[in-house]
């Protein structure tokens, strides 16, 4: 899914790109007029959003989602409709305003409340810890998303040496999850492991005060976090805390505009916790609309990618993240567990080569240990 934050920065290149065009000699007048109507016609909404690269918040993420879609249509039927025109000229407003439609359906509008549930996407059992390896649980739930869409979203719950839960990537809080939790260990740790992966953890702090939370570096400054209420406790570094105990690995990967993901190693179990390093939706648990995006952009099983703009943001930092990607392979991990999409139950870790073919083909990687080992500090 798309954070607000990630929106924002495409809808101002987006806006600075069609504005470029529209001076273009290269395209005949209507197109010009087109693309400089649609540059000019995001750019004041943006403006006027109450996000975080909005000036005036006037319009909320989803009424900023309608006149998305509302200009993506716009921009496609003009591509359609439009005479006189090359055929170059049509496929670029088709693609573009494709393109348009394709971000609303991802992007994220960080609103409360439960989505509707719908059998044919949520993994079952909804919102309850399921044991998956000794001391690693999972609780599938579902996220919210634009005009009502919701996706497969998974929490991994890791009950530490002394006890205590950490709670990776917390999902929708309930009165009933957290007594279950606590019939396994105290929570004590509430895991951020990356800027879009935060949205409900301002209720689990709530209803568990005495908890740490735990962010990456930079979420703490983000104003839909200042606004929400929640307080991150410490920033997550390139290795984990010591109040993890010792066996809980962290492997932070960086990617460009500040963008990190923690990845976090259960060395006793042999789990790997990601979160959006890898998504693997299957097409059945993705709903209609999204459903031949997902596929367009490698999103769908076996071997999912994270979509282009995922994987455009890491290759920003492409040699550190690709080096980071090596470390979590050379891990060796037994089963791989993410946020969407079906995880990697067995043979985890070349299932993890596969997914991580983006960032790794052309790395010089051509394998990993033969036993599992403690990640380099």
């Amino acid at each position: 899914m798309i954070p607000t934050w990630l929106h924002g920065l495409i809808d101002w290149t987006v806006a600075g790109l069609l504005g470029g065009a529209s001076a273009s000699r290269a395209f005949s007048p209507p197109v010009r007029a087109t693309l400089g109507s649609a540059g000019a016609y995001h750019a004041s909404y943006a403006l006027a959003t109450d996000y975080e690269a909005g000036l005036v918040p006037l319009l909320t993420m989803r009424q900023h989602l309608v006149l998305d879609a509302l200009g993506g249509a716009a921009i496609l039927a003009a591509g359609l409709a439009l005479r006189n025109v090359t055929s170059r000229e049509r496929a670029l407003l088709v693609a573009t305003g494709l393109s348009e439609l394709a971000i609303v359906a991802l992007s994220d509008t960080n609103a409360g409340g439960k989505p509707v549930v719908t059998e044919s996407v949520a993994y079952q059992p909804l919102d309850m810890a399921r044991p998956v390896a000794d001391d690693v649980f999972i609780v599938e739930s579902l996220a919210p998303g634009a005009l009502g869409r919701v996706l497969p979203a998974r929490m991994t719950v890791i009950r530490l040496a002394n006890g205590d839960l950490l709670l990776h990537s917390p999902t929708r809080y309930s009165d009933a999850l957290k007594r279950q939790l606590e019939g396994l260990g105290r929570i004590a740790h509430l895991v951020a492991p990356n800027s879009a992966h935060w949205t409900h953890m301002a209720d689990w702090q709530r209803a568990c005060p005495t908890a740490t939370t735990w962010g990456v570096p930079g979420l703490r400054q983000r104003r839909p976090v200042r606004r929400s209420g929640l307080h991150l406790d410490f920033d997550l570094g390139e290795a984990a805390p010591p109040d993890w105990g010792d066996t809980v690995d962290l492997v932070m990967v960086p990617g460009g505009m500040g963008f990190r993901e923690a990845a976090l190693f259960h060395r006793p179990s042999g789990t790997l916790v990601l979160t959006d390093l890898v998504l693997n939706l299957e097409p059945a648990k993705v709903p209609p609309l999204m459903r031949l995006i997902a596929r367009l952009f490698g999103s769908t099983a076996p071997g999912g990618m994270p979509p282009p703009y995922v994987r455009a943001i890491f290759k920003l930092r492409r040699p550190a993240a690709t080096q980071a990607a090596v470390r979590l392979l050379k891990l060796r991990p037994e089963r791989v567990i993410f946020a969407h999409g079906r995880w990697f139950e067995s043979n985890g870790a070349a299932e993890l080569r596969r997914s991580l073919r983006w960032l790794l083909d052309g790395a010089g990687y051509r394998g990993a240990p033969s036993s599992r080992a403690k990640v380099d500090a």
